[in-house]
């Protein structure tokens, strides 16, 4: 257990440390924005806890969307983060209730809602078109799932999944409709906090015993 709590804070202090170097424009590090995702997923193996793997698998695959994002690869970037939303899904789901929650209905219906209706119709060529529409149902999915979870630390991870999928919405919102002011900060404010929020409660979650 002190080998997993000196990993827990370690992790914390570089992640810390790697957002702060992404928000300084004086560090021109390359794929600098991957940093800190990819420690989460580089120390959630190192915990080598087999229940964690999912978890740090999506970590891995959002680091490399990241990259993807970096280089403006718009569609690499929504399939690997997609690759990472179904890891997130294979870790939450089995673990979720299975007789939907009135309130888990009430937040995905309406965000499938404005996917169809504000997003995807204004993507300008079919391919990214489609792109946006898978993505935003499996996003739906891992939002579905984490909300229908009912382990340990589940209003933790509920807040980590609604910061990802409003940080995603504001990319949306942004690319295809129109310019959010602040929009890097308010992004990958969200963005790092909710996938600092998911290695926070998965590490409780499952060393806590």
């Amino acid at each position: 257990m002190q080998r997993f709590s000196g990993i827990f804070a370690l992790t914390t202090l570089l992640f810390a440390a790697g957002a702060v170097v992404f928000f300084t424009e004086a560090a021109p590090l390359p794929y600098k924005v991957a940093y800190p995702v990819l420690l989460l997923g580089l120390s959630t193996l190192l915990l080598r806890r087999k229940e964690l793997y999912p978890i740090g698998l999506a970590f891995l695959l959002s680091a490399a969307g990241d990259v993807m994002g970096a280089r403006h690869w718009f569609i690499p970037q929504m399939a690997f983060f997609a690759l990472a939303h179904a890891a997130y899904i294979c870790w939450f789901l089995p673990r979720a209730r299975r007789t939907p929650r009135i309130g888990s209905l009430a937040v995905v219906v309406p965000l499938l809602a404005f996917l169809f209706t504000a997003i995807v119709p204004n993507a300008p060529f079919p391919a990214e078109s489609i792109g946006v529409a898978v993505y935003g149902l499996v996003i739906a999915g891992m939002l579905y799932s984490v909300l229908q979870y009912d382990g340990a630390c589940a209003a933790g991870f509920r807040c980590a999944a609604l910061l990802f999928v409003f940080s995603d919405a504001v990319i949306a919102w942004n690319r295809f409709i129109g310019p959010v002011p602040a929009r890097t900060y308010v992004i990958m404010v969200t963005y790092y906090l909710a996938q600092y929020l998911f290695f926070r409660f998965a590490f409780k979650a499952t060393t806590r015993n």
